[in-house]
């Protein structure tokens, strides 16, 4: 698996770093044909970042499992990939008007619900298998707490909204 995830990782780089032609093009040489394809130059951007970014992902993991001496299963390293190229393709997809039309309206719909789905399967069976069992707690107990914060932050909103339309009834 060693040699998958550094090539792997070696190919999101490069495709991060391919990216910086065009937003090269587009920020600073304001080439109007780079501009009339890609319409969305923060999206462009993002898609840029976030390769770069996902090969770093990938190398971590690849970190983990020398360090682990662990054999990563391959029902969580098909999804990882998957993933880290997906993600980052669908920023660069929002970056160009394509996705808005066509087969790439259909992709961009399936992909926006599988790469988040298939990242997170990933991350979480590689975190669950490989963390030992306090750092997975913590991790449990983080999210738990994030989720609680969001929840209560909605019960106040929600509290909130309902205040301004009564006082707005009352003082009409």
């Amino acid at each position: 698996m060693n040699d998958f995830l550094v090539h792997w990782a070696t190919f999101l780089f490069m495709v991060g770093l391919l990216l910086s032609l065009p937003l090269g093009a587009v920020f600073y040489l304001n080439n109007p044909h780079v501009k009339q394809f890609f319409t969305n130059a923060r999206k462009l951007k993002a898609a840029h970042l976030d390769f770069i970014l996902q090969a770093f992902s990938i190398g971590l993991v690849l970190l983990v499992e020398l360090a682990t001496l662990a054999k990563l299963p391959l029902y969580a390293v098909i999804p990882l990939a998957f993933g880290t190229f997906c993600n980052p393709f669908i920023f660069l997809l929002e970056a160009t008007p394509l996705y808005q039309t066509g087969f790439t309206k259909t992709l961009y719909r399936v992909l926006r619900a599988a790469s988040p789905t298939a990242l997170f399967f990933a991350w979480s069976a590689l975190a669950f298998q490989l963390m030992p069992a306090f750092v997975s707690w913590l991790l449990l107990a983080f999210m738990l707490l994030l989720v609680t914060a969001f929840l209560i932050t909605r019960l106040k909103t929600k509290e909130e909204g309902g205040e301004k339309i009564a006082s707005s009834k009352t003082s009409i």
